[in-house]
């Protein structure tokens, strides 16, 4: 029978297979040689969205709960969650629309792919230390976790990689047409488990969804000024002001509803989709045009 078992225990994880890999594709070893041979913009770049999204989630969690301010306990436990995952693909596809730099940007999503292996339960344990109002809410199975990264993330992208060195001649010819596809079917599959799941869903979207943008707008603004603090160009700060704002969303997913078996925490990272398409769409599209008109300007 089709429905949401099946869409979450099936369809999801090989829809986020086929999206780690269409990220490997993009990533030969020259990327790493020329992260060797200049590292300090992959290495700024990391340690801004890996650390300043997190760091904002849980300023806000505190806040929230000194405060008293309404929303749940199973929707602050989704806006850790979102904040432990790594980069998403999606973001790759946000600054190519906005036309920043997107060799950095794969670099990158790449790098926090590959890192995710670690950072998750590391954010999940450093989030229960910090939160322990929610500690007890929720325990993150770590093997469990790790070996489901490995398998969905980590190793897709070294398939990826290795497709690529072994049939770069069609591999290259394809790559548009494998990233757009999976694409359609991450977002598609996420988008029949929301329609599904919208009797568990629907009170909290509601709730949820202007911190979501609000977390959004404010992770996106905190990557842009920090990289432009450090000394980058406008163009890779946008690229990671994307990539420090868009999280993965489908690993946030499935290890609320497979690995936790907790729906109502699939929530945040749901409703947290559509501010992505609000805030990440407006801000590429912003983007493109402020480079297209200083492109007209020289």
């Amino acid at each position: 029978m089709f429905g949401v078992i099946s869409a979450q225990e099936h369809l999801l994880p090989l829809t986020l297979i086929l999206t780690m890999v269409a990220i490997g594709i993009e990533l030969r070893i020259q990327h790493f040689v020329a992260f060797l041979r200049s590292p300090r913009i992959p290495i700024l770049g990391t340690f801004i969205h890996t650390l300043a999204f997190p760091f904002i989630a849980i300023c806000l969690v505190l806040t929230i709960l000194a405060f008293e301010l309404p929303l749940s306990k199973p929707l602050l436990i989704g806006i850790l969650l979102i904040a432990a995952c790594p980069s998403g693909g999606f973001s790759n596809v946000l600054v190519l629309i906005a036309k920043a730099d997107i060799a950095l940007s794969v670099l990158l999503t790449s790098i926090s792919s590959i890192l995710s292996f670690v950072t998750v339960p590391l954010f999940f344990w450093a989030f229960g230390y910090l939160v322990p109002d929610l500690s007890g809410t929720v325990e993150l199975p770590v093997f469990d976790t790790l070996l489901g990264l490995f398998v969905l993330v980590v190793l897709p992208v070294g398939v990826g990689m290795t497709w690529l060195h072994f049939k770069e001649e069609f591999v290259l010819r394809n790559t548009q047409r494998l990233q757009k596809y999976s694409q359609l079917a991450l977002y598609g599959v996420l988008c029949l488990i929301l329609i599904e799941s919208w009797d568990t869903m629907e009170g909290g979207i509601i709730e949820a969804l202007p911190w979501s943008v609000g977390l959004c707008l404010a992770a996106l603004t905190t990557g842009y000024w920090s990289s432009r603090l450090l000394g980058m160009t406008p163009d890779d700060s946008a690229t990671i002001a994307i990539e420090g704002s868009i999280r993965n969303l489908a690993v946030a997913f499935l290890i609320a509803t497979t690995v936790l078996k907790r729906a109502d925490i699939a929530v945040l990272p749901s409703v947290y989709f559509i501010a992505v398409l609000i805030v990440g769409f407006g801000f590429a599209g912003i983007w493109r045009r402020r480079t297209r008109v200083s492109s007209a300007v020289e």
